[in-house]
């Protein structure tokens, strides 16, 4: 059964990470406010050399900045002299900073913030199979399936809020406008379909910067997933092994014809060492603290010592092992 002590743990220091967290967006929102800032000043200073629909000159120069920042490239405004070609190739290598400090930063801290609501209401709830569904507590943390479930979620709100949009603002068919949302959030933009609507452009402004964000988001955690999937099937792999003489003489660091297992009678992330301060014992501690291994890990390799260690001493010889192959 989950512990729920684990997840209120984790719940506590999680909160104290957002600290550094809002630090990041801050910083993230500030320079990105500056930055577009100094792109519209820029284009409107040069706004002739720009060929395209025109809508309102303050609104045209903020689209053009986010349909750019976001490498999207409708086409539906286009660069046209020497001086705005020059403006768009910096602005757009400069814009790949900020969405990155976008995507480390706001994105994921919004993510987090849903998380932790969770995280607490799975607290609040009863019935724990729901809950050892949603959280790893062997791993302090939300599984992350459900991660990706809900950067997914996210992607498809985007996404409907956008054919809505479009549907009933720039009066297109609900087939075309779900080609354009899609188009959009995945920055395809082949330049087909466009904003050419004022209140189209004002919505866009917004909604490609944080559709755009949340679909980059989301691929990040379809590949941690991928990730984790190998982890955990290339350990599953090595724990079901049996040892070898050669794995033996590898583990018998100090050359005494012994192997011993350092004991730690709890496994909680933030839990302290019961048993002597040995160096082993530490770096289990902060093997775990790290979510490099997790209580199933342990539990597993303490089964399997057991098994070889044939006289019960807490610690495994040669000899051990050659009886446990007959």
């Amino acid at each position: 059964m989950t512990n729920i002590n684990e997840i209120r743990d984790f719940s506590e220091a999680a909160e104290q990470l957002q600290f550094g967290k809002q630090r990041v967006v801050r910083q993230g929102v500030v320079l990105l406010v500056i930055y577009l800032s100094l792109g519209v000043v820029i284009y409107s200073l040069i706004r002739a050399g720009f060929k395209g629909n025109e809508t309102h000159p303050v609104v045209d120069a903020l689209y053009f900045c986010i349909v750019t920042m976001c490498t999207i490239g409708y086409g539906d405004i286009n660069p046209d002299s020497l001086a705005t070609k020059l403006f768009s190739v910096l602005f757009v290598l400069v814009g790949f900073g900020f969405i990155d400090i976008l995507l480390t930063g706001m994105v994921s801290y919004v993510l987090d913030l849903q998380e932790n609501y969770l995280l607490r209401s799975i607290n609040n709830s009863k019935g724990s199979d729901a809950r050892s569904y949603i959280v790893d507590v062997k791993k302090g943390r939300m599984r992350i399936r459900m991660k990706v479930a809900l950067a997914l979620g996210v992607v498809v709100v985007c996404i409907g809020v956008g054919v809505a949009v479009m549907h009933f603002v720039e009066r297109l068919d609900w087939v075309d406008s779900l080609y354009l949302s899609v188009m959009s959030v995945t920055t395809v933009g082949y330049g087909d379909r466009a904003f050419h609507s004022l209140g189209g452009r004002v919505f866009a402004s917004v909604w490609l910067l944080v559709s755009t964000l949340a679909v980059a988001r989301a691929f990040l955690y379809l590949a941690e997933a991928r990730v984790d999937r190998r982890q955990r099937r290339m350990a599953k792999w090595v724990l079901d092994q049996h040892m070898t003489v050669a794995q033996f003489l590898a583990a018998d660091i100090d050359n005494n014809g012994f192997v011993t297992l350092p004991i730690l009678t709890s496994f909680s992330m933030f839990s302290s060492l019961d048993y002597n301060d040995s160096k082993s014992e530490y770096a289990i501690y902060k093997l775990k603290a790290m979510g490099k291994i997790s209580e199933h890990d342990v539990s597993k390799i303490c089964q399997q010592f057991e098994r070889l260690d044939a006289g019960n001493c807490g610690k495994i010889s040669l000899v051990d092992l050659i009886e446990s192959r007959h």
